[in-house]
């Protein structure tokens, strides 16, 4: 059998695509950069809405008179955050042979940070718009954060994830 066509002539097919220059795999578009950004981003609001609505003296249960709950308002965010960072960790870890790796850890850790100070916004914001309100005369009873601290909890748990499987990763591999 002969092929039917005949030799492809002309200026459209030099150079072949075996001597064409190759395409640069290091960069990754702003897309997924900015799908990074905004979806830990966005992930920091919903945190802040359940936030609100999981904390005892939040809006499901709990009394705001309580002394004794408020520690326990905070630990909920930093539990909250605790989970988000291990999340985000491990996706962008199972990522990491990608090209793009560190644009995409920057925009995640970058993202979670940003996400963090969204979420106490968001339930902050929650609870002074639907409630529950300060008691009078008690100092300490409105929803705030009081321990700052737990923010750092996400992106710290996700660069940490993201460090500890680097470093296993170059570790295992072959001398």
């Amino acid at each position: 059998m002969r092929a039917s066509k005949g030799p492809a002539t002309g200026p459209s097919t030099y150079p072949p695509p075996v001597y064409s220059v190759a395409e640069d795999r290091r960069s990754v578009p702003p897309a997924g950069v900015f799908w990074w950004l905004g979806s830990t981003i966005l992930l920091g609001a919903v945190l802040g809405a359940a936030w609100w609505l999981l904390a005892p003296t939040g809006r499901l249960f709990g009394d705001p008179s309580s002394a004794d709950q408020w520690l326990l308002r905070d630990l909920t965010l930093a539990g909250l955050e605790l989970v988000a960072g291990i999340a985000v960790g491990a996706v962008v870890a199972l990522r990491l042979a990608l090209p793009a790796a560190v644009a995409r850890i920057l925009a995640a850790v970058g993202g979670s940070v940003l996400g963090s100070l969204l979420a106490l916004a968001v339930g902050e914001g929650l609870a002074y718009l639907l409630g529950p309100h300060d008691q009078d005369g008690l100092p300490g009873s409105d929803f705030l954060l009081h321990s700052y601290g737990a923010l750092a909890i996400w992106p710290g748990v996700a660069a940490l994830i993201i460090f500890l499987t680097a470093l296993i990763g170059l570790a295992r591999r072959p001398a």
